[in-house]
């Protein structure tokens, strides 16, 4: 507990005072490519751009103070990281107390980082940082075997911190990895990164902030990404990946990696818990932040944004659009009726259907005719939009007189969702219009338009990929009978196979 309580005490280097600025320096590494018969990472060198836009954007790292490095060679970073050094060498002399971030993500092994075929040694990086000028250092590896630098097994996540601090002023140095010895760092094409780094982003982006000040310790990040990558990984075919620390430090005080009133907006996701809140904005940013029993502020690029929230009751969405210096509630977002009969394997939102059936027509000894029935139906919200066409043929005989009866008729139905377990029944109402053609044997053929309204009525229940279900309407009939504009009922009921379901 006294080593984890330390990593809460690294640094007074909060965020640059008018009395004693902080010179922040980091140097950020990214590598797709390992040794030899190693798999191409997807996302390694597009998670060194997100952390260091994290840190320019809310660190108070002077661009110009930013090394990123994406596919280099081991020389060119240990070119960056000599560079670098001068500076803060330069800072000191100034006056200035100074911090230093070293951060990669990559491929590495029990031997070192691996940058394509070659490599830079855990211990060549130690010496690298803990060599600084700088008062703190803080080192970060998101790659398999980055336990090797930290030298944890079997580790797990960090708990909560509760420790007294020295009076001295913070200074030392801080490892951290994204697994512990022997483990996997695991990807996500869902999250778009590696588990560790999304979470780290997001932490910093306010997730993290767990006593609400408006500011991301060291401390806070490596609590709140420790724990995310362990529940994230935990369902993985890897395993659960278990972040690790190693650190000499003393002193008081917090290492301030983010201030979250530096965002050029910032949105609150309400007190939700059970729920999860996935975010698509700007400059490729995607966030997955799970709700707590209290608000959870995220600083944010202004931009547009796509929002999901999931729970066990469904999913909701909405559209919002930040602008600079926005500071927004994000509104209440609930499931609609036909997300929540979704959670329960109800329809998914765009269906096409086909099927027959039998339908009544308002004629002199008809009867009933078969039809073919097919269709499209479309989610709105809480209700569902369908457009169906039915086609029927019958051959009629009425008194002496023998005719081939042929129509054509679609109708436009909102109808709204009733969940009974694993049957769902909708039921609305619906216009029509069709047309039909009357062949009547040694004599001249007539045909004529007509209006359909009424209400109907669908019941569905899943089978195996597909729905299948009853569909009915009945309703009044508009038409000329003998030149004469005639109001009579008319019905129809088919059986319907629904396809497009992904699940």
């Amino acid at each position: 507990m006294r080593r984890l309580a330390a990593l809460a005490a690294f640094v007074a280097l909060a965020l640059p005072c008018a009395a004693r600025a902080a010179a922040r320096f980091a140097v950020v590494v990214g590598n797709n490519h390992g040794a030899a018969g190693r798999a191409r990472l997807w996302f390694a060198e597009k998670d060194a751009e997100r952390f260091a836009s994290a840190l320019r954007e809310l660190g108070d790292f002077a661009p110009d103070r930013i090394v990123l490095l994406q596919g280099a060679t081991p020389s060119a970073v240990h070119e960056a990281l000599a560079a670098t050094e001068a500076r803060i060498a330069a800072a000191r002399a100034g006056g200035e107390r100074a911090l230093l971030v070293v951060y990669f993500s990559g491929h590495a092994g029990p031997q070192g980082l691996e940058l394509g075929d070659q490599r830079i040694g855990y211990d060549d990086l130690r010496k690298s940082v803990t060599s600084s000028a700088a008062e703190a250092k803080v080192a970060i590896v998101d790659a398999c075997e980055a336990g090797a630098l930290t030298q944890v097994k079997g580790a797990t996540a960090a708990p909560a911190l509760d420790f007294p601090l020295p009076e001295d002023a913070v200074q030392g140095t801080a490892f951290l990895a994204s697994t512990a010895v022997g483990e996997s760092a695991q990807e996500s094409q869902a999250i778009g990164g590696s588990f560790f780094t999304h979470h780290l982003e997001i932490a910093l982006r306010g997730a993290g902030d767990m006593d609400g000040d408006g500011q991301v310790t060291l401390a806070e990040a490596f609590r709140y990404t420790a724990s995310r990558t362990v529940a994230g990984t935990a369902a993985t075919e890897a395993g659960a990946q278990h972040p690790t620390y190693d650190f000499k430090m003393s002193g008081r005080g917090d290492v301030i990696l983010a201030d979250l009133r530096r965002a050029e907006a910032s949105l609150r996701i309400p007190a939700d818990q059970g729920a999860t809140y996935l975010f698509r904005g700007p400059r490729e940013l995607l966030a997955e932040v799970p709700a707590a029993t209290a608000p959870i502020m995220l600083a944010l690029p202004s931009g547009h944004y796509a929002v999901e929230r999931r729970s066990d009751l469904g999913r909701a969405t909405a559209q919002l659009d930040l602008i600079r210096g926005d500071v927004r509630d994000l509104p209440p977002l609930r499931p609609t009726r036909y997300e929540m009969a979704r959670a329960k394997g109800g329809p998914m939102p765009t269906l096409a259907f086909l099927g027959g059936g039998i339908a009544s027509y308002p004629l002199a000894h008809f009867g009933v005719a078969p039809i073919m029935r097919a269709g499209v139906r479309q989610e709105l919200g809480q209700v569902v939009a369908r457009l169906r066409v039915d086609v029927a043929r019958r051959q009629v005989f009425d008194q002496g007189l023998q005719y081939n009866f042929s129509r054509v008729g679609g109708t436009l139905g909102l109808l709204t969702p009733v969940w009974f377990g694993r049957v769902m029944l909708e039921a609305g109402g619906e216009l029509g219009y069709g047309w039909s053609w009357q062949d009547i044997a040694g004599g001249p053929s007539r045909s004529g338009g007509d209006l359909f309204a009424g209400p109907t009525a669908t019941v569905t229940t899943r089978l195996g990929p597909v729905r299948v279900g009853l569909d009915g309407s009945f309703g009044a009939q508009l038409f000329k009978l003998n030149g004469e504009s005639t109001l009579r009922p008319q019905g129809s009921l088919g059986v319907v196979v629904l396809f497009g379901m992904s699940r």
